[in-house]
């Protein structure tokens, strides 16, 4: 019988949200937070720069913003947009979207963090946790049920009658 592993707190993250995806507050960044990323991340930056600059200005605008999301299925109220806006500064140039976003990438977890994270879920130490105890604690941290089964959806497994997380496949997949 395997050992009670620590289970970890989930903190809340506030602030708007991008797509049903929290987003952390503003805070001031230096414009060296993007030497903590790699060349491939700048890269990708830079391309979804190009994506949300609708009409090629060099500048992602309120409008640029409410399309992209609109694309998305979302329908942000003129509140959102410009909460969200306020959030990443105006004029939203490539310079100041790579400092937002290098510091926000800084900030995820590696892929052997996001692993050691998850273990804290697998009692037998196989690779799989438990989905209901995860659900449960991401449900307590304020995500909604739905958002959590989606996410999880396409790596889980049954075994013995109980939902598996396969978490070294999930993490493998979003860490850029």
């Amino acid at each position: 019988m395997a050992s009670a592993k620590p289970r970890l707190g989930l903190g809340r993250v506030d602030g708007p949200a991008i797509a049903g995806v929290p987003v952390r507050s503003a805070q001031r960044v230096t414009s060296g937070a993007f030497t903590q990323i790699s060349q491939t991340q700048i890269n990708q930056i830079k391309e979804s720069f190009t994506m949300l600059d609708n009409d090629r200005d060099g500048v992602i605008s309120r409008e640029d913003l409410e399309q992209m999301l609109t694309s998305l299925g979302q329908m942000p109220s003129s509140q959102t947009l410009d909460s969200m806006m306020s959030t990443l500064g105006s004029p939203l140039q490539f310079p100041v979207y790579l400092t937002a976003m290098s510091s926000i990438l800084a900030q995820f977890a590696s892929r052997e963090e996001l692993v050691n994270a998850f273990s804290a879920f697998d009692d037998d130490d196989n690779g799989a946790a438990d989905v209901e105890e995860l659900r449960e604690a991401l449900v307590g941290s304020g995500l909604k049920a739905e958002e959590v089964d989606a996410c999880f959806k396409p790596f889980v497994r049954y075994t013995m009658g109980r939902e598996r997380l396969l978490y070294k496949e999930l993490a493998e997949s979003i860490i850029i």
